[in-house]
């Protein structure tokens, strides 16, 4: 049995950036200081939750205040801190820069003259002890740095039900290859192996979870911004994701990438240090969906498929961007006389097309009956 990783809690009600700072240092003295982990001159990845071309205040992304904050601490030990993500879509410079823009990553790097990442380079790695994969592509310039700091936003998900600091490092995958490992990775437990593996082969030194302001109910981009008022640290993103899932009412075991690393020996038990953690009452609202994420016997396929939810498109909100076109990995969705429509047999209810919606005109509808009987 492993020994217990420590996670750090400090109270931050708001995103003013003094408050931030001394609320990031008192997590980092619990832990040993940031001088612990990182040395004069090495190159310090920033890795926020990036995840769509969303305004800080729309709870989605890391907010900048966090960012900025953890980027001047790590300036003042002399370390040399970029940030870098690969948001979903396309992998291309022109996104990032629309991006990195509207999450006030930009304005961060002007303020604090910190690197921006517009390095879309791909590294193939070979990962023997991988479980879904034995390689991964990943950001090169993410996989050759000296130290990696994950920023996580607190909010559930509309597949994962939750996420986190292990999913977070789904942003090291390049571009459209998040596409390909989704169709290829169908099954939630097989998706949450291939997140433990990309964690194990680029493993954070340190996780700082933005619990300032969360999300809930359709998460990770078309749920309601919740207030929370913590900021947490750890070593550890298992024990990080354990503690939070916790805090917000969603109970780790029903958590299969919790469970997973358990068994995998990398979900070790928490100790809580720093301020007392308080009970988030009512718990977060959870996606209103549920889907069997198993193998289906065929008699029984057709059947269950129509209890399954789908993704439904608003003729009010839809522009016919395409953007939900572009960035399904299962091609189930086809551009009808400039609108979306589903190809229900296709779908592989991961949702990226609800995620990736730039007017939220994308939600999850499943029948009542749907519902009520599937776990």
């Amino acid at each position: 049995m492993s020994s217990p990783m420590k996670v750090a809690v400090a109270r931050c009600q708001t995103y003013d950036i003094q408050q931030v700072e001394t609320a990031i240092k008192q997590l980092l003295d619990h832990l040993g200081g940031l001088e612990k982990f990182i040395r004069p001159g090495q190159i310090v990845a920033v890795k926020p939750n990036l995840i769509a071309k969303k305004k800080p205040e729309e709870a989605a992304t890391t907010h900048p205040a966090v960012v900025e904050a953890l980027v001047r601490l790590i300036q003042q030990v002399g370390g040399k801190p970029f940030i870098v993500d690969s948001p979903g879509g396309p992998g291309s410079k022109s996104l990032l820069n629309a991006v990195y823009k509207s999450t006030g990553m930009s304005a961060v790097a002007e303020r604090t003259g910190c690197g921006l990442s517009l390095d879309t380079t791909e590294l193939v790695l070979a990962h023997p002890k991988g479980q879904a994969t034995k390689q991964l592509t990943v950001l090169k310039v993410l996989a050759e740095a000296d130290v990696i700091i994950g920023l996580p936003k607190l909010k559930t998900h509309c597949m994962t039900l939750y996420t986190g600091a292990i999913k977070l490092m789904y942003g090291a995958i390049p571009g459209l290859k998040k596409a390909e490992y989704h169709f290829n990775m169908q099954r939630l437990d097989q998706f949450s192996n291939l997140l433990i593996d990309i964690n194990t082969l680029l493993p954070t030194t340190l996780t700082i979870m933005d619990g300032i302001i969360g999300m809930e109910g359709d998460g990770p981009t078309a749920g309601s911004p919740r207030e929370v008022g913590l900021l947490l640290a750890s070593q550890s993103p298992y024990a990080m994701d354990s503690v939070c899932s916790d805090l917000i009412g969603i109970n780790p075991k029903n958590l299969p990438v919790i469970q997973l690393a358990k068994e995998r020996g990398l979900s070790p038990k928490a100790e809580l240090i720093g301020e007392p953690l308080p009970e988030v009452k009512p718990p977060f609202k959870l996606p209103r969906h549920k889907q069997v994420d198993f193998d289906i016997p065929g008699p029984f396929k057709g059947i269950i498929s129509k209890l399954q939810p789908k993704p439904i498109f608003s003729p009010e909100l839809c522009i016919g961007c395409g953007e939900c076109h572009r960035c399904c990995p299962a091609d189930a969705i086809q551009m009808v006389e400039g609108r979306p429509q589903l190809k229900p047999a296709a779908c592989i209810r991961c949702f990226c097309c609800q995620e990736l919606c730039p007017h939220r005109a994308v939600t999850v509808h499943q029948n009542w009956l749907g519902r009520k009987i599937l776990r």
